[in-house]
């Protein structure tokens, strides 16, 4: 089960239990074979841990997992390769303590796993990720008990991670990769030039634009500050 899947049924409960608390609570205290105080402790305990138990592993597998990658994942599981066969923009973003535009978006990629003395398989990563295209080799890591819970390595291991999939040895891909930043986007202007020359150039630019925006090679920010630059520089 991917971490997604993992994340909505915490989800799911934590919405079921916030209706059924009262009732489960009610009931666990009219249970007469146990002591008042002994009931009383059962019921806070018991509405605690499948009340707030998924709410707050819901909240880590978003915040820990989805939005910085998982480090514990990457450092004890089961290391491999990965082909990145599809790649989604998703509409969501993981906030925290920061503006809202500011925010990370999740990325959800399609891989076709490879791990030592496995056959191939496919599975879903949902993560906050730019500039992972379709095609590219990526360096993984699998969880031992769950083979569908993977992480891609995007520099979580180490202190002050860029979100940027590290490339896997040998790939070749990785040589003629598209730019992944904004300030290299201005190097595909036709002219040469950091400007448009013409109205032509101005659309063409526009054009590639968007399509690095929707394959996750720039950023939101990137794509809002580059395009606000197209509009406004002068022909």
């Amino acid at each position: 089960m991917t971490v997604g899947k993992i994340s909505g049924l915490c989800w799911a409960f934590f919405v079921v239990m916030s209706v059924a608390f009262l009732p489960l609570g009610y009931g666990i205290a009219h249970i007469h074979a146990l002591p008042v105080t002994a009931r009383a402790v059962l019921a806070v305990v018991v509405v605690a841990v499948l009340w707030w138990g998924p709410f707050v592993y819901a909240m880590y597998l978003s915040l820990a997992v989805m939005r910085n990658g998982d480090r514990r994942l990457l450092k004890r599981g089961i290391h491999g390769t990965a082909e990145v066969l599809s790649v989604k923009r998703t509409n969501t973003v993981i906030q925290e303590g920061e503006f809202a535009w500011e925010a990370p978006r999740v990325y959800k990629y399609r891989l076709r796993v490879s791990i030592p003395g496995k056959a191939l398989y496919e599975t879903d990563c949902a993560i906050c990720a730019s500039g992972i295209r379709q095609g590219q080799q990526v360096n993984v890591a699998v969880s031992p008990h769950n083979r569908h819970r993977v992480t891609i390595d995007v520099g979580q291991g180490s202190k002050g991670g860029d979100r940027r999939a590290r490339p896997v040895a040998g790939d070749g891909a990785a040589a003629t990769d598209f730019p992944v930043s904004a300030a290299s986007f201005t190097t595909m202007n036709p002219a040469g030039q950091g400007q448009p020359g013409s109205e032509a150039d101005r659309l063409n630019m526009l054009t590639q634009l968007g399509r690095l925006h929707s394959q996750g090679v720039l950023t939101d920010a990137e794509f809002a500050q580059q395009k606000a630059q197209i509009l406004s520089d002068p022909q």
